[in-house]
């Protein structure tokens, strides 16, 4: 599993996230893969205390689709919503919905984003 991680402070980040939300046993393919990617990018790592209720273990997605987010950071996140929830897509209380298609995600991510999405993937299906 350790080769899927960008770098050694990508697995210190993983592995203290993880601790923060109470996991011991990183079998849980839907957590493993959300908190992959949210350690593999340094922003959206530093804002997992709005973006995860780590005391009741659950995503607070209304805020991962709000448009604060870069277009890469967002297309990270979709991808995260995506392998946590197995949805394509997020639907706002309007109705309005935000599609989430992999050449979306993987069109609109740098060099560091392509990996961490493609790998994301591997973790979530256990291609490792």
């Amino acid at each position: 599993m350790e080769e899927l991680f960008l770098n050694k402070e990508h697995i210190a980040r993983f592995n203290y996230m993880m601790e923060e939300l109470g996991f011991t046993d990183l079998r849980d393919p839907y957590w493993r893969s959300l908190v992959f990617i949210f350690t593999g990018d340094e922003r959206l790592f530093n804002q997992r205390r709005s973006m995860v209720n780590f005391v009741q273990k659950e995503i607070n997605s209304d805020l991962w689709f709000d448009g604060t987010l870069s277009g890469g950071e967002q297309r990270l996140i979709a991808l995260a919503y995506n392998l946590f929830t197995n949805q394509d897509f997020y639907e706002f209380e309007n109705g309005k919905r935000y599609n989430i298609s992999p050449l979306e995600v993987f069109s609109g991510v740098d060099e560091a984003g392509y990996q961490l999405a493609k790998n994301a993937i591997d973790m979530r299906l256990q291609f490792y």
